[in-house]
């Protein structure tokens, strides 16, 4: 079961058992040695919500998570149900890092003529402490349709590589 309360939305119901966390498992060599990576993979209400704008928004889109005043997007609930997928993607792929900040653009297609979309994923990853089951924490923080929006200090790196920064393992 996802953290998100279900939303109805012009006479349709929405769930998120889609978001519910998971696990994902990433082989890297370190030092020599074979080590199968673990992470934890938690979604943010952004993936699935705008910012409530009350000139272009009604009473029905509101949605609340943690005293967060959002809008129900249905377009971003579309794209949300890709996450899980573009997740596992994820581990093979390259990102871009500003700060502590990292994104990640993936393409998806959705209900639309002009074939796939640029999907871009904000996420933060950090280390677990060693009594974890696990070894990284991944939080998608966003989730929208967009073309790579990068800082002119951003660095492009693959995720393995970041996964071996984070730990601290070259």
């Amino acid at each position: 079961m996802s953290d998100f309360s279900h939303k109805q939305f012009q006479g349709q119901l929405y769930t998120f058992e889609h978001l519910k966390p998971i696990i994902l498992g990433l082989d890297l060599v370190i030092n020599r040695v074979d080590q199968a990576i673990r992470i934890f993979v938690t979604f943010g209400c952004h993936c699935f919500t705008e910012e409530f704008d009350s000139s272009k928004h009604r009473e029905e889109h509101v949605y609340r998570h943690l005293r967060e005043l959002r809008a129900f997007d249905p377009l971003r609930y579309q794209c949300s149900k890709h996450l899980p997928t573009v997740m596992q993607t994820l581990l093979n792929g390259l990102i871009y890092r500003s700060d502590k900040s990292y994104t990640y653009v993936s393409q998806i297609v959705i209900d639309s003529p002009n074939g796939p979309k640029p999907y871009s994923i904000f996420f933060s990853l950090e280390r677990m402490g060693s009594d974890n089951a696990v070894d990284l924490k991944l939080y998608v923080k966003s989730a929208y349709i967009s073309p790579l929006k990068s800082g002119k200090n951003a660095q492009r790196w693959r995720f393995k590589g970041l996964v071996c920064d984070v730990l601290g393992v070259s």
